[in-house]
């Protein structure tokens, strides 16, 4: 049974895992794990706390398979994407001499960035913590019932379980040879064809995983904005300001100024001044203030509409003995934002509910610089409702305590939940 905590510094997300008695009877895994950079492995660390060892799995900025899918449904492509993942993953233990048995196979332990769409996997050198029927139940309650090819792998898979033949290698040949990679990887196609060579093999995951490239001009927004000044306004003002200056050059040339006069001159040139760089300054500040008003819109958008259809209204009844009205009863299942520039309202009817600001992997999304991508999920525990933190860059708090990544609580009608630097109210 694995001892698993989580933890979090100052900038990094841990899963820690205690020491069950392998750890120690195993120290050339141990040592091998921890001592390389492995691919699709979490990076781990040992350390030696009150004479224990511990194992600490770096987990910042990723998200595990079990909240990934815990209210979306999984097809086709992400299974192929998975178990080809996975036979990368073996292959490079095969290279350091490891057992790939002692891959942790459990939806809780199976860590993905949603961005890359890249798998990690946690090894502990105990071959008795490796549970891939529990993994194959999983995916069976989370496969796209729509899609028909998904089902049937799913189903092939648990049937070659049960016959004691699973090998990982025949799974692979049921998806397609050839694989499309979409667009957000660089835009490039990439076919792969079934082959014996572990080394094509290889390079193809290697392709496949490829980020792509990345690129973001700063002064793009200023330029826009800087080309739609309007010019036409400002041209009667200069061409008013370069008249005055010539007729201020031509006296102060041709003519011998007194004390008195030259005090006008200077006077003259501050007007003309104004007349020239007055309208430009004030443009330019339009233009500013409009951007910076039309960011903070932007951010303050939250793609989740709160309808009231579904209102109703209280009958009056006559006056009489005063009846006791639970409060958690009555709790209207809303978190009320306590920032005057987001009055927006987190409807927690319809759970569970994952918030961040990645669109496409959460249920909620909030534009905001300090929420994560999937930042916090809500859930309901028998009439209660839980938040969870998904391993948050920012954190999650409630009532100012800070949640540990990955564990959850119970919250009450007016707790004070804040989602990075943003404050709600529960109702």
């Amino acid at each position: 049974m694995l001892k698993v905590k989580y933890y979090k510094d100052y900038r990094h997300n841990y899963l820690i895992i205690k020491d069950n008695g392998s750890l120690s009877e195993n120290a050339y895994q141990r040592k091998m794990v921890t001592e390389n950079k492995i691919k699709g492995l979490l990076v781990s660390q040992e350390r030696y706390i009150n004479g224990e060892i511990l194992l600490y799995y770096e987990i910042t900025s990723k998200q595990s398979l079990f909240s990934i899918l815990d209210s979306k449904s999984i097809g086709m492509e992400e299974l192929r994407d998975f178990f080809i993942q996975l036979k990368t993953v073996n292959d490079s233990l095969q290279k350091y001499l490891l057992d790939g048995s002692c891959l942790i196979l459990q939806p809780e332990y199976i860590f993905q960035n949603i961005e890359t769409c890249e798998y990690f996997f946690v090894y502990y050198p105990d071959p008795e913590e490796e549970k891939f029927s529990q993994l194959l139940d999983f995916f069976i309650s989370k496969v796209d019932n729509e899609d028909t090819n998904a089902v049937e792998v799913v189903y092939k898979i648990a049937d070659l379980m049960n016959r004691d033949q699973f090998v990982l290698d025949e799974i692979l040949k049921w998806f397609q040879d050839d694989v499309t990679i979409d667009e957000r990887k660089n835009d490039t196609t990439i076919s792969y064809q079934e082959t014996e060579s572990n080394d094509d093999y290889q390079q193809y995951i290697e392709k496949y995983h490829e980020n792509e490239q990345i690129y973001n001009n700063s002064y793009t927004h200023f330029d826009k904005r800087f080309s739609e000044l309007k010019w036409k306004k400002i041209i009667p003002f200069w061409a008013v300001g370069i008249l005055g200056a010539g007729i201020l050059i031509y006296i102060m040339r041709s003519i011998q100024l007194s004390y008195q006069e030259s005090l006008y001159v200077i006077i003259g040139w501050i007007t003309v001044a104004v007349f020239m760089l007055g309208p430009v300054i004030w443009i330019f500040t339009e233009n500013l203030f409009k951007t910076n008003a039309e960011k903070t819109e932007k951010e303050n958008v939250y793609h989740y509409v709160v309808t009231n259809e579904n209102d109703t209204t209280l009958p009056v009844e006559e006056i009489g003995n005063t009846i006791y009205i639970p409060w958690t009863d009555s709790c209207e299942n809303k978190l009320y934002s306590q920032d005057r520039k987001n009055k927006c309202h987190i409807e927690l009817e319809n759970l569970p509910l994952t918030v961040g600001k990645l669109a496409g992997a959460v249920d909620m999304v909030i534009n905001e610089k300090s929420i994560s991508r999937m930042h916090a999920k809500f859930s309901r525990s028998g009439k209660k409702i839980c938040i969870t933190d998904l391993n948050s860059t920012n954190g999650t708090f409630r009532n100012g305590m800070r949640l540990a990544p990955n564990t959850s609580e119970i919250i009450e009608p007016g707790d004070e939940i804040r989602l990075g630097k943003l404050k709600f109210i529960y109702r």
